[in-house]
């Protein structure tokens, strides 16, 4: 069982909340995922390109970088698909998710990552962090799935 924060420590939690930037990959109906690492944060789960937000630097540039720098994408016509919070045990984040239309490049920039293209429904099926039960139900309907 989880136990409920103090209050002081749900404040301190929001005020240090990590901005991260998410990038949703859509190419020919499929979206791309990958696998994180064992042994680190949720290591083992399925989840979309990104990471923080870098100072200075706006949420939809930073999804770019991230899709680059984890995936090897690029290009594409991104739009904004949902912000949210997100309270973990042990941190606060909140998200900046994108979704971008058709990509260019060979997905698996990051060798430390197994990446697969899955249709939409497949992505139930999978091992994601809690935070991305918000990011599929956006992803259903903007795709009207």
């Amino acid at each position: 069982m989880i136990e409920p924060r103090r209050e002081d420590e749900k404040l301190e939690a929001l005020e240090s909340r990590v901005e991260i930037a998410l990038a949703v990959p859509l190419r020919n109906g499929r979206i791309l995922v990958g696998r994180r690492a064992p042994g680190v944060h949720l290591g083992g789960a399925w989840e979309f390109p990104g990471g923080k937000i870098e100072d200075g630097e706006e949420p939809a540039a930073a999804a770019r970088r991230e899709l680059l720098e984890e995936a090897g994408l690029t290009g594409g016509e991104i739009e904004p698909l949902i912000v949210y919070a997100f309270d973990y045990p042990d941190r606060a984040v909140r998200l900046h998710v994108y979704l971008v239309r058709e990509p260019r490049g060979e997905s698996g920039a990051d060798p430390a990552r197994e990446w697969t293209w899955l249709q939409l429904e497949a992505l139930a099926a999978l091992e994601m962090p809690q935070a991305n039960a918000a990011i599929v139900r956006a992803l259903r309907f903007r795709l009207g799935a």
